[in-house]
């Protein structure tokens, strides 16, 4: 059985469309399908227990799609195959592991997650977390009612530099402590990219079982303008190394002096006055 997954609030309810086109195309080729809309999923534990090791799950969605459901299945035992076929808008998390026949083999990639910490909410995270001026700006892209892509986030990152106010924050590292007096945003990183598409952390890989911070600290608010389109440039980011800094571990925690925006996979949380984020595996 081959079962599709859909989100019909992802990509402005495109995907309930593609849910049908894929399920048509699967069937011509001789394949048992069926389409199940993920809202109507009320019992999880029970849902996956009517699944066997030659089943497949296509999962149709984006990061926060994927978000929600690694979230809704920790600790349950995943027999089937499951796939992520690309239909979000965010879509960092299939930037960065193989993709065929437009398809994502996610199984080996949706287990040993860092977990993220918010007062007493506890996360699982795929590609990251991130309190500052990233989470400013999911929290305007929440509120435009343009597309996420690119573009946008572009457009809201700059619109979020006028007005955003860097703040004074503790950070440790593996039990190292750093002081910044003026601190532009501290993105704890799992994988490459955030932002659909700005490859803030260009040498991370899953592969590697810890997490990277990127700061950002004492720049100019004209500086930060001019030298952000370089998240886009393959990373070149880092050669401003007076302002850019990385950081690698399996316990990080970052203490903000005051309330700011928290982003987890690109789901904005506000007001947060920090986070901690940690390899439990």
């Amino acid at each position: 059985m081959r079962t599709i997954l859909y989100n019909p609030l992802s990509s402005k309810g495109k995907n309930i469309k593609l849910a049908q086109k894929l399920a048509k195309k699967y069937t011509k080729q001789g394949l048992k399908v069926e389409t199940i809309d993920l809202l109507t999923i009320t019992n999880v534990k029970v849902f996956l227990d009517g699944f066997n090791e030659e089943d497949e799950i296509i999962i149709l969605g984006g990061d926060g799609t994927l978000h929600r459901i690694v979230n809704e299945i920790e600790g349950l035992e995943i027999r089937p195959k499951v796939y992520l076929y690309k239909a979000g808008t965010g879509n960092d998390f299939i930037r960065t592991v193989p993709v065929k026949n437009h398809l994502a083999d996610i199984k080996p990639y949706i287990k040993d997650l860092p977990t993220l910490y918010i007062g007493e909410k506890r996360l699982k995270v795929i590609n990251g977390a991130g309190v500052g001026l990233d989470g400013a700006v999911i929290f305007r892209v929440d509120k435009s009612k343009r597309e996420r892509n690119k573009s946008n986030y572009f457009f809201n990152t700059v619109a979020s530099f006028i007005k955003y106010q860097p703040v004074a924050a503790k950070i440790t590292v593996d039990g190292k402590v750093y002081e910044e007096k003026k601190l532009w945003f501290a993105s704890a990183m799992f994988a490459q990219y955030f932002g659909g598409g700005m490859k803030i952390a260009p040498t991370k890989s899953r592969d590697q079982k810890e997490i990277e911070l990127v700061i950002v600290k004492n720049i100019p608010r004209f500086v930060l303008l001019l030298i952000f389109p370089s998240i886009y440039m393959n990373g070149a980011h880092r050669i401003f190394k007076r302002w850019v800094k990385f950081y690698r571990g399996k316990d990080i925690r970052v203490e903000m002096t005051k309330p700011s925006f928290l982003q987890a996979d690109g789901e904005c949380h506000y007001p947060v006055d920090g986070y901690q984020i940690k390899m439990e595996a």
